[in-house]
């Protein structure tokens, strides 16, 4: 009997099971306006890393870990999120001490009230390159906006998107996808609704409008999905 005792001492009984493997959001396409998983920030250089909750009542948080190179002996831990801040369907981290051109690896690890980790789950990547500026529209505009012209002082473009958009309520106008139209100069310009695809294709007074251009630099073969790029901060206009 006393050697029963000792060894049901001796076990951990509290909790055997670990987490199961959180699962990362599916990145959409660079033309969703309401875009999810791995993707650049608007504000400022940073990666967007969102995944989903794991199902397990007991996750205590997750655990970050990011590399330059997708070899396991590169990995360090970036950050250990506690799961009781976060809210919401999905969960998400920003992750701001990051470079320009540099290739980025993330994994993640859920761990349990009673310190149990996860497998790893999927390793994703993203490379952020240099952010474009709009130029024109913005500000009061007094005749319908002909075109949408911008700034992109790298030479990595290969893409853009434009989106457009009111502000209230939120209405997506315009989403559009095209080849650099000017590899020969900083200066990049689009004609507004080229594709015919805006709705409405014209301009109301009185509402403000904002615009991004997302900057595609690489994309996978296999998905169409952009593993190298940036968004541009928000421009605004209005129509008198």
């Amino acid at each position: 009997m006393m050697l029963f005792l000792l060894f049901q001492c001796g076990e951990s009984i509290e909790d055997p099971d670990a987490p199961s493997a959180p699962i990362w959001v599916i990145k959409t396409a660079p033309t969703v306006a309401d875009a999810h998983g791995i993707r650049p920030y608007n504000e400022g250089n940073g990666i967007i890393l969102e995944w989903h909750p794991n199902p397990e009542e007991d996750v205590s948080g997750y655990k970050l870990y990011k590399a330059q190179e997708d070899d396991d002996n590169d990995f360090i831990l970036a950050a250990d999120i506690n799961a009781f801040s976060l809210s919401g369907a999905d969960t998400f981290f920003v992750d701001d001490s990051v470079n320009i051109g540099t290739d980025y690896f993330y994994y993640l690890k859920a761990y349990d009230q009673a310190a149990n980790k996860s497998e790893p789950s999927d390793t994703i990547q993203y490379t952020l390159i240099p952010k474009v500026e709009p130029l024109q529209p913005s500000g009061v505009q007094t005749d319908q906006p002909a075109t949408f012209q911008w700034y992109d002082y790298s030479d990595g473009s290969s893409e853009y998107v434009i989106i457009l958009e009111t502000m209230s309520p939120r209405n997506v106008i315009w989403i559009s996808r095209f080849n650099r139209p000017n590899y020969g100069d900083f200066y990049q310009s689009k004609t507004f609704n080229f594709d015919g695809s805006a709705e409405p294709d014209t301009f109301s007074s009185g509402i403000t409008y904002r615009w991004c251009v997302k900057s595609i630099a690489f994309i996978d073969q296999h998905t169409n999905i952009d593993i190298s790029g940036s968004v541009s901060s928000w421009a605004y206009f209005t129509i008198e």
